[in-house]
């Protein structure tokens, strides 16, 4: 039984430290575009052009800031992807 309780509070543990860091990763992300993205042109017609725009400022950002903001990344690209852009 102690054993079952270490495994559970193990996996907890984990699990937390992943979420915990998820959220960070994703706060990051928010913060840095918020202050350094591209805004899209309102006269531009093309309804993906925000997407475009948040991948191009995306790739221009040093390796090690795409990989702490890589929650905020996959988050923006699965609402960019529902919203039918590629």
């Amino acid at each position: 039984m102690q054993f079952l309780t270490l495994i559970v509070l193990i996996i907890g543990v984990a699990v937390m430290m992943v979420v915990f860091l998820s959220a960070v990763s994703y706060a990051f992300g928010v913060h840095l575009n918020g202050r350094g993205g591209t805004i899209a042109l309102t006269s531009d017609r093309d309804p993906c052009a925000q997407c475009n725009a948040d991948r191009d400022w995306y790739f221009s950002l040093p390796y090690w800031q795409q990989s702490v903001i890589t929650v905020w990344w996959w988050a923006n690209r699965f609402q960019w992807a529902a919203k039918g852009c590629k």
